[in-house]
């Protein structure tokens, strides 16, 4: 990372809303590659909430998100401030991708990062000293990416900041996955949550609904904003997780369209991968448990190479809920 590396105001409208960028590093180009942070600030003295998306650049659902509430969130009704993120890792976010092209690392593996290494390190790093480690909340959005769709939210170390998302699903992972934001944000005791909401082949337009409902009941949970919590009954807290990865590539051709949240009792088939040379089958993908909860899936007809997410299915049998 540039030793110089630092938030430098760009913009400023009247008394509650500011701009910023993280200055990060000079590309080869010659250009200056920033990472924008924009702060609505309230009225009254509290918290200081961040909430960051597209750490992976396919996952734009969190934009549109990001971009509802900073155009609707009226600052006279907010106490404290909120830190807005809309695109942690622009490079790939132009590319459409998971990782980053410049070095083709996982931006949400290497935190903290380090100052002199790779450049998603140093991005990392950036993003850690003048975004992360100034807040005392943080809600990270994520979504399924270019083609698979998802649908649940992380309980980590705040129950109840998870919940208020009002997500029907919920998953407590132990461990949680070394270098993420998440993992460095609940190392230093801030309360965080990860929801993971939209992507695929469907319009995004609920998803985006859901996650400002949702973010705005957070908001009120944490004191920021007034009015009563909504809560959710039957929610579900998913405790064991399987990620469905193929070790053939070609297309991945499920046997129906299938929704985040359904239930499939037994082993069922859930896609073929299917040559796009020869058309013949070469790999068929079933659920992996005896009581199967859907999280993630491929609803229609889509490329995928060996490793990718194709499904993930959590053990119902090990997972509980709550009444109220």
């Amino acid at each position: 990372m540039n030793q110089n590396a630092r938030t430098r105001p760009i913009a400023k409208d009247g008394e509650f809303r500011e701009q910023h960028a993280i200055e990060v590093a000079t590309l080869a180009s010659g250009f200056n590659l920033s990472v924008p942070v924009l702060v609505v600030k309230g009225n009254r003295e509290g918290p200081k909430i961040g909430i960051s998306a597209t750490i992976h650049g396919d996952e734009i659902v969190g934009v549109q998100v990001v971009q509802e509430l900073w155009n609707s969130l009226d600052p006279t009704t907010l106490s404290g401030s909120l830190w807005l993120m809309p695109v942690a890792n622009p490079l790939a976010f132009e590319s459409l991708s998971r990782n980053t092209p410049l070095d083709m690392l996982d931006l949400n593996r290497l935190f903290p990062g380090v100052r002199d290494g790779w450049f998603s390190e140093q991005l990392a790093a950036a993003i850690d000293e003048q975004f992360l480690g100034k807040l005392d909340y943080y809600i990270d959005l994520h979504a399924g990416g270019t083609f698979p769709l998802v649908d649940y939210c992380y309980l980590l170390n705040d129950e109840g900041l998870s919940r208020a998302f009002l997500s029907k699903l919920l998953y407590a992972p132990s461990p949680i996955y070394p270098g993420t934001t998440a993992g460095l944000t609940t190392g230093r005791k801030i309360p965080t949550t990860v929801v993971e909401l939209g992507g695929g082949y469907v319009d995004q337009r609920d998803h985006v609904s859901r996650s400002v409902r949702g973010v705005i009941n957070m908001l009120r949970y944490i004191g920021a904003l007034s009015g009563e919590v909504e809560k959710l009954a039957g929610q579900l807290l998913m405790r064991k997780l399987r990620v469905i990865r193929p070790r053939a590539g070609g297309l991945c051709v499920p046997q129906r369209p299938l929704i985040p949240g359904e239930i499939l009792l037994g082993q069922h088939k859930l896609a073929e991968i299917i040559s796009p040379y020869s058309f013949e089958t070469l790999e068929t993908l079933y659920t992996p448990f005896e009581n199967n909860i859907l999280v993630l899936s491929r609803n229609y007809t889509s490329r995928v190479n060996p490793g990718d997410y194709a499904f993930m299915v959590g053990d119902l049998s090990t997972a509980t809920s709550w009444d109220s």
